[in-house]
């Protein structure tokens, strides 16, 4: 399976808290000229409590800078500038946390002020809303604001996405990460900054990393935290994250002494084969009103793949572990808790709205870009026959204590979310399968409880870079930022390539 999705960042964001070599330049894959034609832009107080010296401002940038008559859209920004004033700033740290679809300014930018403080003193933040979320043009879909679908069919999720889609319209293709990208470098050449120090967190290592083949001269270092690469055959979201989903169960048991990992992921396998025959019905209630949701194996398996793919909290990982042994013993409603919690914490991220998450955006830009099982640019059922037969001839083995159905289909990492997505001829990767990235500073990091961007994926993204370097980070989860020893990890590697 080729889907990726990293929107598991949006939950682990909302719980943030304290924390060239000599030789040829690489190539960029289709530079562009935008920045030289924007005019220095208007920055006005950004009228953040949080964020009170954060001055903000707006460009505008053309839809499709291949078509110019398609129009344009803002970009909003904000720069928080460094705390030291005897001298002028010695960088620029430019940051991302992700989604894709999520907020920089109001959502998180307090989040990385507060986090980047003590290499901020020095150095500026630069803060950028992705086109579609935030300040910078926010999109919505009103096919997505019923968030009853929540708590309903795999099927009826993906007809929403599609019809999403058809909302957008001509606009549905204008949310690439290519496009993101040249945003960012146009803000950059409007401020007049010569070399960003680059922060990627979830699919921001995804952008970041596109940043870089696309602006090579403009990256001073990069550090990625949550990765997973570019153009790779292995699939991040599928074998890969089931396989960092039974080490991390047995990380947990081994370091908290309360459980056997080979017993949980036995008795996690014993309740997915029951509940893959015998669902039950579950009632859960939000916002005041009753839900009716099935209790099955590919419910089981976005609650288990989340509590995985979000921040360590190892809490939660064990609960999970004794919701698991009740099961076994006929106890089902521990697990249950865990599924309800699961649902309302995803529909209440949802119900944050555009100027904070963009579900529209995250769609758009994820349908656009991401590996699939089928082409955007074949009707419906023949990408449904496709999909099905890549679910198919999945192995079983690989995908244990799960079905390969229900793992590689849970949540909002199911690999056929795009299925109803209007056809694009344009969807595609951000850059080519071999380019060659620029010989900067690269610092990977990745929790080793991490199951959404796991320690295999971060490796295969330092290895896309000629300086790239991965470290594992012990405890941490998604992203490995947020832990201390991870964000130190990040500022001191940033600080040493910019003293």
């Amino acid at each position: 399976m080729n889907k990726r999705a990293m929107t598991g960042a949006w939950v682990a964001l909302l719980s943030l808290a304290g924390l060239t070599a000599c030789g040829e330049r690489p190539e960029s894959p289709a530079p562009t000229t935008q920045s030289a034609a924007v005019q220095p832009p208007d920055l006005k107080p950004c009228d953040i409590p949080e964020l009170p010296t954060a001055r903000c401002g707006t460009i505008e940038v053309p839809f499709d800078r291949a078509h110019p008559d398609a129009g344009t859209t803002p970009v909003g920004f904000a720069l928080v500038p460094h705390t030291d004033h005897s001298g002028p700033a010695v960088g620029t740290v430019l940051t991302n946390p992700g989604g894709p679809g999520t907020g920089a300014i109001d959502m998180t930018g307090h989040f990385y002020a507060d986090g980047l403080r003590p290499i901020l003193d020095k150095r500026d933040l630069l803060l950028i809303d992705p086109r579609g979320v935030g300040r910078s043009g926010a999109i919505r879909c009103p096919a997505l604001e019923d968030l009853t679908r929540i708590f309903q069919s795999v099927d009826h999720q993906r007809a929403a996405i599609g019809e999403c889609g058809r909302q957008l319209g001509a606009k549905a293709a204008y949310y690439g990460t290519a496009a993101v990208a040249d945003d960012f470098d146009a803000v950059r050449a409007a401020l007049g900054i010569d070399r960003v120090d680059l922060l990627g967190d979830s699919y921001g290592t995804y952008l970041m990393t596109t940043f870089v083949a696309r602006h090579p001269e403009h990256v001073r270092s990069v550090v990625l935290s949550g990765a997973f690469p570019v153009n790779t055959a292995d699939d991040p979201s599928g074998a890969v994250a089931i396989d960092a989903v039974r080490r991390g169960v047995g990380l947990v048991c081994e370091r908290t002494s309360s459980c056997s990992g080979d017993v949980v992921l036995h008795d996690l396998a014993e309740l997915a084969t029951e509940l893959r025959t015998r669902p039950v019905n579950l009632d859960v209630a939000y916002q005041g009103k009753p839900h009716t949701v099935v209790l099955d194996e590919w419910q089981l398996a976005g609650t288990v793949g989340k509590i995985y793919s979000g921040a360590a909290d190892v809490d939660t990982k064990v609960a999970l572990a004794k919701a698991v042994t009740a099961a076994h013993a006929g106890d089902l409603a521990p697990v249950a808790d865990l599924v309800r919690t699961h649902l309302v914490t995803k529909a209440d991220t949802y119900a944050l709205g555009e100027d904070m998450v963009s579900e529209a955006m995250s769609w758009a830009t994820t349908c656009h870009d991401y590996q699939h099982d089928f082409k955007l640019t074949d009707d419906v059922e023949t990408r449904k026959a496709d999909f099905g037969k890549a679910l198919s001839s999945a192995d079983n083995a690989k995908f244990a204590p799960f079905s390969p159905q229900a793992w590689l289909t849970r949540d909002d990492y199911d690999a056929g979310l795009c299925l109803d997505w209007p056809a694009d001829p344009t969807a595609g990767s951000p850059f080519p399968p071999g380019t060659r990235l620029a010989d900067v500073p690269v610092r990977v990091l990745a929790g080793d409880l991490d199951a959404n961007t796991s320690s295999a994926s971060g490796r295969e993204t330092a290895a896309q870079f000629p300086r790239g370097h991965f470290i594992e980070v012990k405890g941490a989860g998604h992203t490995a930022t947020l832990s201390p020893e991870g964000a130190k990890l990040a500022m001191d590697f940033i600080a040493q390539n910019n003293p």
